[in-house]
């Protein structure tokens, strides 16, 4: 097997979707995945799973519920607790996002009749 580094900006300049995250890589029975964001995501929780959300370009707002919002800006990385209701909204128009969980978790949670983007695909 080769090792090899990953550009986090080349991948992201792989796709454009919003909310639509792409597996770059697996580390032991975690993905990293990446996703740009527009506008909101659908309320939802994991409940079995934490999930990290680390921002490499502008403000993304995590809304919680019970507590006040926690904004992310490039270099900053937040934790969500599994079983905790949240909210992604992209604040600046351009959000480039790293998340790190769990195979097989879908990024809707407990929100199956989402219309976002339930799979994932490699790039």
């Amino acid at each position: 097997m080769t090792v090899k580094s990953i550009s986090l900006v080349e991948k992201h300049s792989q796709f454009d979707a919003p909310w639509s995250p792409k597996r770059i890589a697996t580390v032991d029975n975690y993905d990293i995945k990446l996703a740009k964001a527009e506008g909101h995501f659908d309320w939802h929780k994991h409940d079995d799973e934490d999930e990290m959300f680390f921002i490499s370009r502008g403000l993304l707002e995590i809304e919680i519920e019970g507590q006040d919002p926690v904004t992310l800006g490039p270099g900053e990385l937040c934790v969500i607790p599994k079983g905790v209701r949240h909210r992604p909204v992209a604040k600046t128009e351009e959000v480039h996002i790293m998340l790190f969980e769990k195979a097989g978790v879908t990024n809707t949670g407990d929100n199956p009749d989402s219309d976002l983007t339930q799979t994932i695909e490699d790039i």
